[in-house]
């Protein structure tokens, strides 16, 4: 009996982290796409989980919450910060910090 609530448990946690690895994908991908269509440069080209918790969607069912953060740069030297909200697979919400491009 034991070993059949062990095999539950990893199989649990598998599926979690495979759910976590693809929504810092689509965090990472989200993030990349932003930084180029508002012509700055994405830092580090990573992401980072910040927040997690669990929050309804519109249909009123249970998803996993999480807040990931980035760095950009509008100049090359200075480090400004992004964040993106997903709710499941879904973004919420992409918000950078604001910034002025130099026009040489």
């Amino acid at each position: 009996m034991i070993e059949f609530w062990l095999i539950l448990l990893v199989g649990i946690y598998s599926l979690y982290l495979l759910a976590s690895i693809r929504s810092k994908d689509i965090a990472t991908l989200v993030a990349g796409r932003k930084c180029k269509q508002s012509e700055v440069q994405l830092l580090d080209q990573t992401v980072h989980q910040t927040k997690i918790s669990l929050s309804r969607d519109q249909s009123n069912q249970w998803r996993v919450w999480r807040e990931y953060r980035f760095e950009f740069s509008a100049d090359g030297q200075l480090r400004l910060h992004g964040r993106i909200i997903l709710l499941g697979q879904q973004v919420e919400l992409i918000d950078l910090e604001p910034f002025t491009t130099i026009i040489n």
